[in-house]
């Protein structure tokens, strides 16, 4: 089987220090509670790349694996559990004002879809159930727009992007670059439609209402990405599972007990 991407044997980043490095800033994206706004922003930016960066290498592990429809259960499962979780967090454990989303703060469910549409795609039927799931998948895509599942709008894209151009590294940067001048051009005109010429306000703004054009970092990060398995590959095999829910969990939690 090839690699999944290509030429890339000679880059820094294994599978495995790529999860620790998203993990480690998906907790700057989480600790909004604990630090200035202004700090938030900067972290809320750079941090786009968080979510992108595990659609990656869920497409990438749809690739590789043995069986999807193990994959597809194991996303499932966890996200049906983070969902379960969440529901009791707010009904036992969190004050109102720190509650959680169902749905919205649940990347599985979201990761979970998104694989559905790329299996959907890259389907090995005939011609004609061929050409109908992968309609399927492109109306999957297109209904993420509509905010039920978190990040859905540009997950979903990227994943469809990233199974399509996998093999071609150069064609997968301008798809990304295309999906990111689509996105600003919807999410920009709002950010800047405060009308302040304060520039900390204007870049409150963008961070809150147009942040999703920076998960164009992704590209620089992938750069540095071999697409290697680690040496702890196996044994670390279910740490984001668990890291993921708890970490938010955890955040929620604190943030509810300290401010009253």
């Amino acid at each position: 089987m090839r690699q999944f991407t290509p030429n890339i044997t000679y880059k820094a980043l294994n599978r495995d220090t790529f999860k620790f490095l998203l993990m480690g800033l998906m907790v700057l994206d989480h600790i909004s509670y604990f630090i200035s706004p202004y700090l938030a922003d900067v972290f809320h930016l750079i941090t786009r790349v968080v979510a992108v960066g595990f659609a990656y290498l869920v497409v990438e592990g749809l690739h590789y694996t043995h069986s999807r429809r193990d994959y597809l259960f194991r996303l499932g499962t966890w996200g049906i559990l983070m969902a379960l979780g969440n529901y009791l967090m707010n009904l036992f454990v969190l004050r109102k004002d720190y509650a959680m989303s169902i749905t919205g703060d649940n990347i599985f469910l979201t990761l979970f879809v998104g694989a559905i549409i790329v299996c959907l795609w890259d389907n090995r039927q005939k011609q004609k159930q061929k050409r109908l799931l992968r309609a399927v998948s492109v109306i999957l895509v297109m209904i993420g727009i509509i905010p039920i599942l978190e990040g859905s709008f540009i997950i979903f894209p990227f994943m469809l992007i990233t199974q399509i151009t996998h093999q071609n590294i150069k064609r997968r940067n301008l798809s990304y670059l295309a999906l990111m001048l689509v996105i600003a051009t919807i999410e920009l005109p709002i950010a800047l439609s405060i009308g302040t010429t304060d520039l900390l306000m204007l870049f409150d703004s963008i961070a809150m209402n147009a942040s999703d054009t920076f998960f164009i970092l992704i590209v620089p990060l992938l750069t540095f990405y071999n697409g290697k398995l680690g040496k702890y590959d196996k044994k670390l095999k279910y740490v984001f599972y668990l890291f993921y829910p708890l970490h938010l969990w955890l955040i929620h939690l604190l943030a509810s007990l300290l401010y009253r």
